[in-house]
């Protein structure tokens, strides 16, 4: 009975109507299909990344390097193709500080010596 309650308007309807209605339909069908498969392809993806696991890798340089299996450089240099590989750059090294010499010119003023006392 609730059947042609549901049919019963469907058969009424003029043709240009039934083709709206199935149109619709399909239209409607396409872009829940087109929604599902745009969440499948990410998901996808996302199962396919690989996890980044430069942080752990430092670390491990980090402790062979405190340990004293790595030298200063090697050590540097790991640091540096991780850095490459992540995208990141990496910090310029620290200059060391170079005593600036100071250009001739006047002496600097001295303090008078003092004077002998009097007797």
């Amino acid at each position: 009975m609730t059947v042609l309650a549901w049919v019963a308007p469907v058969l009424a309807l003029t043709k240009e109507e039934s083709y709206f209605l199935w149109g619709s339909v399909l239209a409607g069908l396409i872009l829940v299909l087109g929604v599902f498969i745009g969440r499948m392809q990410r998901w996808r993806n996302r199962q396919m990344e690989a996890p980044d696991d430069a942080p752990e890798q430092i670390g491990t340089f980090r402790d062979m390097y405190e340990r004293g299996e790595l030298s200063k450089e090697e050590y540097d240099r790991v640091l540096l193709r991780m850095a490459e590989r992540v995208g990141v750059k990496p910090k310029p090294k620290p200059v060391p500080a170079v005593a600036e010499e100071m250009p001739p010119g006047p002496p600097a003023p001295q303090e008078p010596p003092p004077n002998p006392p009097s007797a």
